[in-house]
């Protein structure tokens, strides 16, 4: 009997364009509406910025049944591996999370797991045995549970381990929310931002990206781009008191907020004729509103941008001109 025969190869599974065209197949379900589908995620931020709290938020509203910001969470079983903490700041973070449901049975917490290729995608398995209806598996953090070696390239890796968590949805309807750490190199595109090769942005489905504006201040921006939903870019802020992440409006939506109190201002000042350099402009403005933050720079550039709006909801002309002093700006009533 010869043994080194080879294996007969496996035919391709194909799939006819009009078979695929004429197959149903049930609609994208959510844990959180429009924002969090079913399948694999990564909520990724800076040291300290506040994911475990928008986490551990995000776990309150599928547990009680309540809602993240004004998506409505879908009810369900939720397990929180909070492999950071302990159980008394667990317990003091839910308090001020959200005292309401703090004792709700649905919210099961731990602190300890084993790692991926150890054990932990049975353990998550025999939870979800126990509790059928589980929605939401949050993991904070990823690094915590990775104990593969590296035997490839980091992108392999990073591609291997997303893979096998894949597992633990095999015939679960829930989500796996990985709580994971960006880069201190800036970059415009957030997702290169993550710790990590690409491959973990391929694997996944879905992106979250939470960034302060500044890091001692309290405003920020969450960045949602989900392979299957459409993508999101919302102004978000801490309140420190509640320890929670407040929702002040889409990305759009504030930029054009900021653009109507822009023209306001200018309108206000606008009374008669001012001709003067972009920094006397700015000066001008700071004593009208000292939260004006615009700089002298910038604002040449905003008054390009919103000429037109100026010139049509208040009848103010900008012109500007080069003189000795550098650019002068000209702002006057029609």
């Amino acid at each position: 009997m010869n043994n080194n025969q080879p294996k007969p190869i496996q035919p391709l599974n194909i799939i006819s364009a009009r078979e695929l065209m004429n197959t149903d197949y049930p609609p994208l379900s959510f844990t959180i509406d429009k924002i969090l589908p079913q399948g694999i995620f990564i909520l990724a931020g800076s040291g300290k910025i506040g994911k475990s709290w928008l986490s551990l938020d995000m776990c309150v509203a599928v547990a009680g049944g309540g809602s993240l910001w004004d998506f409505k969470a879908n009810e369900g079983e939720v397990l929180y591996l909070a492999l950071e903490d302990t159980h008394p700041r667990l317990k003091e973070r839910l308090e001020r999370v959200s005292e309401k449901h703090s004792h709700n049975d649905k919210l099961h917490l731990a602190i300890s797991s084993l790692g991926i290729t150890d054990g932990l995608i049975e353990q998550i398995k025999a939870f979800i045995s126990a509790k059928p209806n589980t929605k939401l598996i949050v993991i904070d953090t990823l690094e915590r549970i990775r104990n593969s070696e590296q035997d490839k390239s980091m992108y392999s890796c990073d591609y291997r381990d997303i893979g096998k968590l894949r597992e633990i949805l095999t015939g679960n309807a829930a989500t796996l929310l990985l709580v994971h750490h960006t880069r201190k190199m800036y970059d415009p595109d957030p997702l290169n931002t993550l710790s990590g090769s690409t491959g973990l942005v391929g694997a996944v489905d879905g992106v979250w990206v939470l960034e302060k504006e500044k890091r001692t201040e309290g405003k920020g921006k969450l960045t949602i781009a989900n392979r299957d939903t459409e993508g999101h870019c919302f102004k978000v802020e801490f309140d420190k008191e509640n320890c929670r992440w407040n929702f002040l409006g889409t990305e759009e939506e504030m930029a054009e907020n900021e653009d109507d109190l822009f023209c306001d201002l200018i309108a206000e000042f606008v009374t008669s004729t001012f001709h003067g350099t972009a920094t006397e402009l700015v000066e001008n403005l700071k004593k009208l509103d000292e939260n004006f933050n615009i700089s002298s720079r910038g604002i040449a550039k905003k008054l390009s941008s919103l000429g037109g709006l100026l010139r049509e909801k208040y009848g103010i002309k900008y012109l500007w001109e080069r003189g000795h002093k550098g650019r002068m700006i000209t702002l006057f009533r029609e």
